[in-house]
């Protein structure tokens, strides 16, 4: 499969998403191009390597940032690129980071803190160093999370860097 340059509505897409977090800058220094026409995959390239795709036709090529549909879904390569500011994001004890790790949810008594999101957001698991640890969808807004007991799963576990170890199919989990 080929890859070729995102057509209007799909670098539209993820523009949108990449200045949401703070990185429209990105683009300064990488191009964008989509592999797929079904799944379709989002590469980030140097401008230089980018003007010899065509001679070359490899079959993988940069870094896979995420997919491009309705919405661009970042891939956990696209959250260390791409995630400047702390939008969506939850910080997580070590406990919590150990258990996210392994596949399992987050619990309200793990969180140590927490940006303004929203019931059913995606939101960015990070550690106490501002790692992010992987995806996960929020089952209450940040809001609520002091009246919550601890044993409450708070954000539920999509996609986590324990996964490549496991050996598991990160996009079929969202």
């Amino acid at each position: 499969m080929a890859f070729r340059q995102p057509n209007n509505k799909e670098l539209k897409v993820i523009k949108k998403a990449i200045n949401y977090f703070g990185s429209i800058d990105f683009l300064d220094k990488y191009s964008i191009l989509i592999r797929g026409s079904e799944k379709k995959e989002v590469y980030a390239v140097s401008k230089e390597l980018c003007g010899m795709i065509a001679e070359l036709n490899p079959y993988y090529v940069g870094v896979k940032i995420g997919e491009v549909g309705r919405r661009f879904r970042f891939s956990l390569e696209g959250t260390f690129w791409l995630l400047k500011n702390n939008r969506n994001r939850l910080w997580v004890n070590e406990r919590g980071e150990m258990l996210f790790l392994y596949g399992r949810d987050i619990f309200a008594g793990s969180v140590e803190k927490t940006t303004e999101f929203g019931e059913n957001s995606i939101v960015f698991v990070c550690n106490k160093h501002n790692d992010v640890l992987g995806i996960g969808r929020s089952r209450y807004s940040s809001d609520k999370l002091d009246s919550l007991p601890e044993d409450r799963v708070f954000v539920e576990n999509l996609v986590d860097r324990g996964e490549y170890l496991r050996h598991q199919k990160t996009y079929l989990s969202f």
